[in-house]
């Protein structure tokens, strides 16, 4: 018998998937080149006096030193970017790095910067959704996301699908943004769906409740809040510093557009309608 609830489920998440492959694949593809650059993701500021990039890899060093990621550990990193993450890991752990996007001109810069650093022996980059992960059950160590599930259509399914392909006695470990509904307006809500692109807004209680109902034992949970303003300014700075630049090639439009973007989560952010969550979350070994 036709299921019409779950078709209409796919189609939806597959409308989101593809509004936002079309969003990174194009104008704001160069703009994430050019201004966040290697690594899309937040920053952790220790002295408040870093540059933005240095920012974003002390990022990369807590998570995984609060993940206990272990030499020859096999991790999925899910919604890759382009791979500075990956590399860091590969680098740093001697892990195996596998890292899915749907976005395929990041997937090829990833593959790129790869290739150029000579890690392509310990990372490889590949179009996956992870709405639908490809990969049989049990086939990681670690399933790693930074700043990706927030355009996720169905962010329970996404969280099965990464507690389906770690191994047992294995980790999940994520950032996100998400929106803090108690001081969000319907206005703002709406402006998150619109710039998002999704209907699926999850706020922290909504992942500290899907992560436990899934099977997760939550080992650490943060409110990284304090990261995200300060992100998005950065990011918002950037592009005004280097605008003629970016204008030239994707068009006033979509500069003027992206920067009302990036006002507009620096001001949510900084009146808490806006947050960061952090956990590391482990598979139970029976």
């Amino acid at each position: 018998m036709v299921n019409l609830r779950q078709i209409r489920e796919v189609l939806i998440v597959s409308s989101t998937v593809a509004k936002t492959k079309e969003y990174y694949d194009g104008p704001a593809d160069e703009i994430y080149k050019q201004i966040w650059q290697d690594n899309i993701h937040m920053g952790t500021w220790e002295t408040g006096n870093e540059d933005f990039n240095t920012a974003q890899e002390k990022t990369n060093i807590v998570m995984a030193e609060k993940a206990g990621i272990k030499k020859g550990d096999k991790v999925l990193d899910s919604g890759c970017g382009y791979g500075a993450t990956a590399r860091y890991l590969a680098k740093t752990f001697e892990c195996s790095i596998t890292g899915i996007n749907i976005s395929e001109k990041e997937l090829e810069l990833a593959s790129q910067r790869t290739r150029e650093q000579g890690l392509d022996n310990l990372c490889v980059f590949e179009y996956g959704d992870f709405h639908r992960l490809k990969y049989p059950d049990q086939s990681f160590d670690m399933v790693w996301s930074q700043e990706a599930f927030l355009h996720g259509e169905d962010k329970r399914k996404i969280l099965e699908e990464c507690f389906r392909v770690v191994k047992k006695g294995g980790k999940f470990v994520f950032s996100d943004i998400v929106m803090i509904k108690r001081n969000a307006t319907p206005e703002d809500e709406k402006k998150i769906h619109e710039r998002l692109q999704t209907s699926d807004i999850w706020d922290f209680d909504d992942y500290h409740k899907a992560l436990k109902d899934i099977g997760f034992n939550v080992r650490i949970e943060e409110t990284w809040s304090e990261k995200v303003a300060p992100s998005y300014h950065a990011v918002a700075t950037g592009l005004r510093e280097n605008r003629q630049h970016i204008e030239s090639r994707v068009g006033a439009e979509v500069v003027d557009k992206t920067l009302a973007a990036l006002d507009f989560w620096v001001q949510a952010a900084k009146k808490d309608k806006i947050g960061q969550v952090f956990v590391v979350a482990e598979k139970p070994a029976n």
